[in-house]
């Protein structure tokens, strides 16, 4: 079974003349996004950058680079390898870097991240997904009740000023919540700049409304977005989606396949399925009509509760739930017993709620 590896030996003696840019390029750079560029990738856009091969040689060189290739739990721990080996390679080595932008904010509850990577004729936006950060995660709920949330925003002001300071075609990506960005991104960029861009990769990202897919901005890039997601998809089916996504077979189970680099090739593309298994189908619907059927007060209540006790219990990295699950645990318990009467039987209510549409939906 093929993987991003396996595509570097295949492709990476050709450049991007050779060969085009596809989905599998666009997919490794939304792996490699998820490391630490701080101080190696200049903030400003420049399409004279560092190229990735130096870049890989520097972060070689750095003190924290043991820290730099340990990225927590769900990122996988070959990310770090799968940078070095790309930049050894003629068709990734020469791609200058730019714009690494990462911004952490705790009250604006807010995880972003987002480089560039500049060729002759193209630039590649790249949006990183939700780290391994509890406010990353919290803002991923949001999307399910707020218009608009602050990573989406800027991501919209990244990508005009890519448009502002770079020439050329843009190119758009992003995995997890990336996807969301690029394709939210895309759809609120200045009108001006649209027609420069060529291709948004949405590599299983949550959704949006059904009003979104409605709208004449979405419509008019429709064409220019390609949707893929594992066979059990779960966090990229979650809100509406476009029904032109296409499905990819993965060598992992359950929420693994989530992982880039499970993601099997065929050649220089995926492997294709005709359709998502039962189970993320499933899950799916269930989580979907259970938002749906939640007002939006009952929708923030649920998600202010549940990350309020974790930021009680001092969580802040999903690592410390899975290096000491026994603390965490209780630290969570200890402040769940000091919750009003109220709020506690609201989020039972809640849950509840979850629970009797998944009993329906396996009834039926």
């Amino acid at each position: 079974m093929a993987d991003l590896f396996d595509y570097l030996t295949w492709r990476g003696d050709l450049d991007f003349s050779e060969s085009a840019f596809n989905e599998v390029d666009c997919l490794l750079l939304c792996q490699i996004t998820y490391l630490n560029y701080l101080s190696l990738v200049p903030h400003d856009f420049t399409d004279k950058g560092p190229c990735l091969k130096d870049v890989a040689l520097n972060m070689q060189n750095l003190k924290d680079f043991k820290q730099r290739s340990e990225l927590g739990p769900g990122l996988n721990p070959r990310t770090m390898e799968l940078f070095l080996e790309a930049s050894k390679t003629r068709r990734f080595g020469s791609l200058c870097l730019c714009a690494f932008r990462n911004i952490i904010d705790l009250e604006q509850e807010e995880q972003f991240c987002a480089i560039t990577f500049c060729s002759p004729k193209w630039n590649a936006v790249i949006y990183r997904g939700t780290d391994s950060s509890i406010v990353g995660w919290k803002e991923d709920f949001n999307l399910g009740y707020l218009p608009q949330v602050p990573s989406q925003l800027d991501a919209t002001e990244y990508l005009n000023q890519a448009f502002t300071e770079l020439k050329g075609q843009i190119i758009l990506g992003g995995h997890s919540k990336g996807g969301n960005l690029s394709l939210y991104a895309a759809t609120h960029c200045k009108s001006e700049c649209m027609d420069r861009i060529i291709s948004i990769y949405n590599n299983d990202g949550p959704g949006f409304n059904t009003d979104f897919f409605k709208s004449e901005r979405f419509l008019s890039i429709k064409d220019r977005l390609h949707t893929y997601v594992p066979q059990l998809s779960i966090v990229g089916m979650l809100f509406s989606h476009p029904d032109d996504y296409k499905v990819v077979r993965s060598n992992e189970r359950g929420l693994g396949q989530h992982d880039p680099m499970s993601w099997i090739l065929n050649g220089h593309g995926f492997d294709l399925l005709e359709k998502r298994d039962n189970a993320s189908m499933f899950i799916g619907e269930t989580v979907n009509q259970w938002m749906d059927d939640l007002s939006p007060a009952e929708k923030e209540d649920f998600i202010e509760t549940v990350f309020g006790v974790l930021g009680s219990a001092d969580i802040t990295e999903v690592a410390q739930m899975k290096d000491n699950p026994i603390k965490s645990l209780s630290k969570v318990i200890g402040v769940s017993t000091k919750l009003s009467s109220k709020t506690r039987n609201a989020v039972l209510h809640t849950a509840g709620a979850l629970l009797k549409t998944a009993m329906a939906n396996l009834r039926n």
